[in-house]
């Protein structure tokens, strides 16, 4: 059975549009998983994610433009619905790297300037 489950959620490479839940990673740093749709906006094709909000429900849609996709993992929705679960539980985002506060020139240093 666990097999056939996975078996289903296969890419079929010669289709044009996609529709099967993923796992997707954003340039490598932001990862959302949900039900994964392309969509046709224009002339470009774009990545639909409906994120759960809960068992039957989703929270909102995000849009992302095909260079922008680092990794599709596809996968299940009860796993979807997991993931998307805990990261609301999980509810602050990591601080982006701030640099320590500039440091004092150490004495001498400027000493050794003078007598260049």
């Amino acid at each position: 059975m666990e097999a056939e489950n996975i078996q289903r959620q296969v890419i079929d490479s010669t289709e044009e549009a996609i529709q099967t839940w993923a796992f997707v990673e954003i340039f490598g740093h932001h990862k959302v998983a949900g039900r994964l749709s392309t969509r046709k906006l224009g002339t470009s094709v774009m990545f639909q994610i409906d994120v759960p909000k809960d068992a039957a429900e989703f929270s909102h849609s995000e849009l992302y433009g095909p260079a922008s996709i680092f990794s599709i993992k596809p996968t299940t929705e009860d796993w979807c619905r997991r993931w998307a679960k805990a990261a609301k539980a999980y509810d602050h985002a990591p601080l982006p790297y701030i640099p320590e506060a500039s440091k004092q020139i150490e004495e001498g240093f400027e000493d050794e300037k003078e007598d260049q």
